[in-house]
């Protein structure tokens, strides 16, 4: 009987941090509904900002115009889970999953340009002449583009969950809360951290001189130059799975995954919430700006994708303490 009330304790405890978050939200300009089966896991804008790929569970890759949104075409799927995507161009896309077929595209001929095969990718980074990939195998692998030809490659001891690139400077988060700098070989230039709260979705902000990140309860803050930390208490009741830097550097967005889908939009000097919109109805996975700033996306378990019209959605509400 004790165990019996220890559980039901523990399941009232989650459902009661989980209400915490249905507080007043904005809702998304316009819902994908069913855009891919079993979860939408990866999503990208294109450079224009008018268009946006997102891969799915079952391996569907899938091509939409934002304004008005459509479903434009779909890619020939890959094997299994698309884990990262990443437009290089407003013509090429790479795509890459746990199938471990690496996949530049042809965006309006929805045909391959280059395939590579590897061993399973989580994330992507890439500019138009070179690609970097992070493995499960705690490698670092960094390719040419478009032709995929292999250019080198570095072991970081653990299963890399996430890789940014601005520049050539590439830093790479592992799951055993390493985060580590690299340049463009890739070659190892210093630690950020060897030790601490695992690093999701790293992303850069637009001057290059800080990195941010979700943790569990938290948002991370490195300060490229010195390396110093911040760790952010946030009002996410569970890991922040998604992070994005909006491309003015103005602000941040967080997006929740387990007991928590939320998504909060932060003032980036203040590091204090300005706005909030709705929840997913299951896990979240990924969250992007554009890069006009004009929009922003969200993808989730729930298998939708949300479009975010930062523009023409006004707020009722001032800024709110995180």
């Amino acid at each position: 009987m004790f165990r019996f009330c220890q559980t039901l304790a523990g399941a009232a405890a989650a459902l009661l941090a989980a209400c915490g978050n249905l507080a007043p939200a904005d809702r998304p300009a316009h819902t994908f509904q069913n855009a891919h089966t079993f979860g939408a896991t990866a999503i990208a804008f294109s450079p224009d900002g008018a268009r946006m790929a997102s891969g799915g569970y079952r391996g569907d890759l899938r091509l939409w115009q934002v304004s008005p949104p459509k479903l434009l075409h779909s890619f020939p799927p890959h094997d299994d889970s698309v884990r990262a995507i990443a437009f290089v161009s407003d013509a090429h896309l790479i795509s890459a999953g746990d199938d471990g077929n690496l996949v530049v595209w042809d965006v309006d001929n929805r045909r391959p340009l280059a395939r590579q095969a590897t061993l399973p990718v989580a994330a992507i980074a890439s500019d138009e002449r070179q690609a970097f990939t992070g493995h499960r195998d705690g490698v670092l692998r960094a390719w040419r583009f478009p032709s995929l030809q292999p250019v080198g490659e570095a072991s970081v001891g653990a299963p890399i969950i996430a890789v940014a690139l601005h520049g050539n400077l590439l830093a790479v988060a592992t799951d055993s809360g390493r985060v580590a700098l690299f340049g463009p070989e890739p070659q190892w230039l210093r630690d950020l951290q060897t030790k601490g709260p695992v690093a999701h979705d790293l992303r850069f902000s637009p001057d290059g001189r800080q990195i941010f990140a979700g943790a569990w309860f938290r948002l991370l803050v490195w300060n490229v130059a010195d390396g110093e930390l911040q760790s952010i208490v946030t009002d996410h009741t569970g890991l922040l799975n998604s992070v994005d830097v909006s491309p003015d550097g103005r602000q941040l967005v967080s997006l929740g995954r387990h007991t928590d889908s939320a998504i909060r939009i932060w003032d980036r000097e203040h590091l204090t919430v300005e706005r909030r919109y709705q929840a997913h109805e299951l896990c979240g996975a990924m969250i992007r700006f554009s890069p006009d700033g004009r929009h922003m996306a969200s993808a989730s378990d729930d298998e939708s994708i949300r479009l975010y019209d930062l523009r023409g959605q006004a707020s009722s509400r001032g800024a709110l303490s995180p």
